[in-house]
């Protein structure tokens, strides 16, 4: 439990520049998905995904019909 509560308080006060801008670009990273998300689909409705659309994303061939 030590190790994660020293996790926190890193992430929470960094120490170093390094970190500082570590923390700041992942805060930035954040709020541009959560803006994202908002943007493509702002009444929470999810995109429809099937079999073949994830076999075309993925670029696996998509066995024939028998």
């Amino acid at each position: 439990m030590s190790s994660l509560a020293a996790f926190v308080a890193t992430g929470l006060r960094p120490r170093t520049p390094l970190a500082k801008a570590i923390v700041l670009v992942l805060a930035i990273k954040l709020i541009g998905i959560a803006g994202m998300k908002v943007f493509m689909f702002p009444d929470g409705a999810q995109p429809v995904v099937d079999a073949n659309t994830i076999a075309r994303v993925v670029g696996v061939s998509a066995p024939a019909p028998q």
